[in-house]
């Protein structure tokens, strides 16, 4: 029992001063965290840069617009017109609506001559799709809308005396391919024009009835068909 208590002790006790001291290495092994996974996207979506461009989903303005029809029994100026349609936040595919208008004037025969004798209006309401493309500030949008047009007409001339008139117009259908541009002034302001062609038929019956002269009727599928040219601004909002 005592050798072993001695051998235990000895195995223990500090190191003389002279003896060998042995050369170590620490270990210098480095481990490297694993890069965490890069996000996977979908290639086919487009993104907007944050804050770039209009924060609301409808743009609602005014419009300055020219309307130039093929039929010389219908002119054609610059007008005003309120505007309302989605604004194109999201590039790529998406929806598309159309509230747009055309006033034009029209003219009959009066003592045989042609004259300026009222005014349509023609009211689409359309929707379809659209494509979108852009960058920052920036969008213009390729769109197919189609839908049915309101049509009213008016007499607003003063005709000679002795000799009235009456204008009747139909509703039709109506289909527009269009190209629109935005452009995003502040988050909620922006600058917008389109150049389409707006294709409707509606009928148009023109009576004239002179005094000494029997009625004059004119009933026909007036080319009421234009090419539409607008630029305005407007508000984005919701």
């Amino acid at each position: 029992m005592r050798q072993a208590l001695v051998a235990t002790a000895v195995m223990f006790a500090s190191v003389p001063a002279n003896a060998q001291v042995l050369p170590a290495t620490p270990i210098g092994w480095v481990s490297t965290m694993p890069a965490p996974p890069e996000a996977v996207y979908d290639a086919g979506k487009d993104r907007e840069a944050p804050g770039s461009f209009l924060k609301g989903r409808f743009l609602l303005g005014i419009n300055m617009a020219h309307s130039l029809t093929p039929d010389e029994d219908l002119g054609s100026h610059w007008s005003f017109s309120p505007v309302i349609r989605n604004t194109p936040r999201r590039l790529g595919w998406g929806p598309s609506f159309g509230l747009s208008g055309y006033r034009g004037d029209i003219t009959a025969p009066v003592d045989g001559r042609k004259t300026t004798i009222g005014e349509v209006r023609i009211r689409p309401l359309m929707g379809g799709i659209s494509y979108s493309i852009g960058r920052g500030r920036a969008r213009t949008s390729f769109s197919l809308v189609g839908g049915y047009a309101f049509s009213s007409a008016k007499v607003t001339a003063a005709l000679p005396s002795g000799t009235t008139a009456s204008i009747d117009i139909g509703d039709s259908w109506v289909v527009r391919p269009n190209v629109g541009l935005t452009y995003a002034l502040t988050r909620r302001l922006a600058l917008i024009g389109s150049i389409g062609y707006v294709y409707t038929n509606p009928t148009i019956s023109i009576n004239v009835i002179q005094a000494g002269q029997g009625p004059s009727r004119i009933s026909s599928s007036f080319r009421s068909d234009y090419v539409s040219i607008t630029v305005g601004t407007a508000v984005s909002i919701f």
